[in-house]
């Protein structure tokens, strides 16, 4: 089985509301799309992820959920596309690496920032998705500056590395588009349900314009 798009999300909320049927493709934005639940972190995001890139054969892989915002002017609600990911808890500088790249068993290094689909979508807003398997949590946001003024994280998530790399050894496409769940101050929503109606339609908005944005053929385009 081949679809066009591989829609991933961490969570059954975070992706349900989407598409009309998980688990199975769909018609969305005149494309064939799968959507599946991977799980948090990277490493259940990343095998899953692969996992099904070998099963559906796609022709670009899209990740979608909440994050954590790190720039002070995103707020609850704002829909994020990040240009570029790096996974900031991965820090082997002291054995002559950049900031988030790792030895591979060929004998290259991982890059320490992927490159991701990120066109002009309208309502959207361009950041750079840093990747942990931690929680960003407003205390360690204030004692590590260094993740807004070195690596210029504008969100944070627990996936998108993972998720990218799969595509990035699989050599096509991947695009991510978060939803922003906690602001750089730590705040959430103080009505959960309500904020997650709105988030699954603010990302299904992002998605139906990402798929049919027009793009030149590029290693990071559609």
């Amino acid at each position: 089985m081949s679809v066009d798009v591989l829609l991933v999300a961490p969570l059954k909320h975070e992706l349900e509301g989407i598409l009309t049927k998980l688990n199975e493709p769909v018609l969305f934005a005149s494309r064939r799309v799968i959507g599946l639940v991977v799980g948090v972190g990277k490493i259940a995001s990343g095998i899953a992820v692969a996992h099904a890139i070998a099963t559906y054969k796609p022709a670009v892989v899209v990740l979608v959920g909440y994050c954590g915002a790190l720039e002070e002017n995103l707020a609850i609600g704002d829909i994020v596309c990040a240009s570029k990911v790096v996974q900031y808890d991965l820090d082997l500088r002291a054995f002559g690496l950049d900031w988030g790249s790792t030895f591979l068993g060929d004998g290259s290094h991982a890059p320490s920032f992927l490159p991701l689909y990120c066109p002009a979508i309208e309502g959207v807003k361009s950041v750079v998705m840093g990747t942990a398997d931690r929680f960003l949590v407003r205390s360690y946001r204030e004692e590590h500056p260094e993740l807004r003024e070195v690596l210029h994280l504008g969100c944070s998530d627990m996936e998108g590395y993972a998720v990218a790399f799969a595509c990035h050894a699989a050599n096509i496409p991947c695009a991510i588009i978060r939803v922003v769940s906690d602001d750089a101050a730590g705040r959430r929503p103080k009505q959960f349900p309500a904020f997650v109606r709105e988030a699954t339609k603010g990302l299904r908005n992002a998605l139906q314009l990402l798929l049919e944005s027009p793009s030149e053929k590029s290693p990071t385009s559609l």
